[in-house]
């Protein structure tokens, strides 16, 4: 009941924090007030006596002011958003050029189920070409889809992702997308995961980014055009009980795209090659099949593949990297280790309250 109640308030302080500090909405009221006051004082006349506080402020001058600075923070806040999405592509005001959607070719790790199959529905709608990396088979819609091709591959194993890496350029060409999707989970406690889970989940998670990325990604920097996709996780930020394992690899994902990012930049020196890290909440996949009705329980709301997929899409088509955070309370979870301790320390055991019961 705790875990509901804590992201109730979180959704809800999102929602309403995202609408009074939108400068659409606090510019024109600032506006209306300083200049139309007689207009407005008629409007708000009809208000209960007990609703005085949000009357016109004629009656008391520091309300004006608070709208001031609530303005002002909401024109930082948007500006501190344009100017991130800037840094995220090399500091350039306009989207990377050169891309052409029927001629590019998107390799998928992890592409047969979940998000990964989400995204190559959506990118192959778009003229893409689809490699699919995955030791599962494609299900049957992707099998119809021509744009969509199979490559049988370990990610957790070198030798595996290079033959598959050489397949697709042999059948389809140089792709100029990576996604790095393929992911698993299993909660258990520090104490009770094995070395033979610990390694597979390293390498599915995080050492296969490595492996992919030396595959394909020397050929777009010889071209100097291309879009590296991490995924991530909001346990890059903060963790819960019995996911130690998992929440290590996503913070390591997080490490792994600022340096690949700063790599590019500035050793490699191909700034067009974009990279964009994304954190979903829970989604509703194979990977938590085994907890997915645990969570919900707990009032948590999962989000769907095609959720995700469709954030992910659309900052391709967009032409520019950056971080994604999907989920309505994810922006407040992602600075989580700025605030004190005691308060990051209180969410922690809010939110996994419960988690140990099994």
């Amino acid at each position: 009941m705790t875990s509901r109640l804590c992201y109730f308030v979180l959704d809800a302080a999102a929602s309403i924090g995202r609408t009074l500090l939108s400068p659409f909405v606090t510019v024109p009221v600032l506006f209306a007030v300083t200049y139309h006051l007689d207009t407005v004082s008629r409007l708000l006349s009809p208000l209960p006596q007990g609703l005085a506080l949000i009357s016109p402020p004629h009656q008391s001058s520091s309300l004006l002011n608070v709208l001031r600075v609530v303005v002002a923070w909401g024109i930082l806040r948007a500006a501190n958003r344009a100017l991130s999405a800037i840094a995220a592509t090399s500091w350039r005001l306009v989207p990377a050029p050169g891309w052409d959607w029927p001629n590019e070719i998107a390799v998928i790790t992890g592409g047969s189920s979940g998000i990964g199959k989400a995204i190559a529905e959506k990118l192959s709608s778009m003229g893409v070409r689809i490699a699919v990396l995955d030791i599962q088979e494609l299900p049957k819609d992707l099998q119809e889809n021509p744009r969509v091709h199979f490559f049988h591959c370990d990610v957790t194993i070198f030798k595996s992702v290079a033959a598959a890496a050489d397949a697709v350029r042999n059948q389809l060409g140089h792709p100029s997308i990576l996604i790095n999707n393929a992911g698993i989970a299993k909660p258990m406690t520090i104490l009770e995961t094995d070395e033979v889970f610990l390694r597979r989940i390293m390498g599915v998670n995080l050492m296969s980014m490595w492996f992919t990325t030396q595959q394909f990604v020397p050929y777009m920097i010889e071209t100097n055009k291309g879009h590296v996709v991490t995924m991530a996780s909001m346990a890059s930020f903060i963790s819960v009980p019995t996911a130690a394992d998992y929440a290590a690899t996503k913070a390591g994902a997080l490490a792994f795209h600022e340096t690949l990012s700063l790599e590019l930049k500035h050793y490699h020196k191909a700034p067009n090659v974009l990279t964009t890290v994304a954190h979903p909440n829970f989604v509703k996949t194979p990977l938590i099949q085994g907890f997915a009705d645990n969570l919900e329980r707990k009032g948590l709301r999962l989000l769907t593949p095609e959720e995700v997929a469709s954030d992910i899409v659309k900052q391709i088509k967009k032409r520019r990297g950056g971080q994604l955070i999907i989920s309505k309370d994810g922006s407040y979870l992602a600075g989580i280790r700025s605030w004190p301790l005691w308060l990051q320390e209180g969410v922690r055991d809010i939110i996994a309250s419960g988690a140990a019961q099994r």
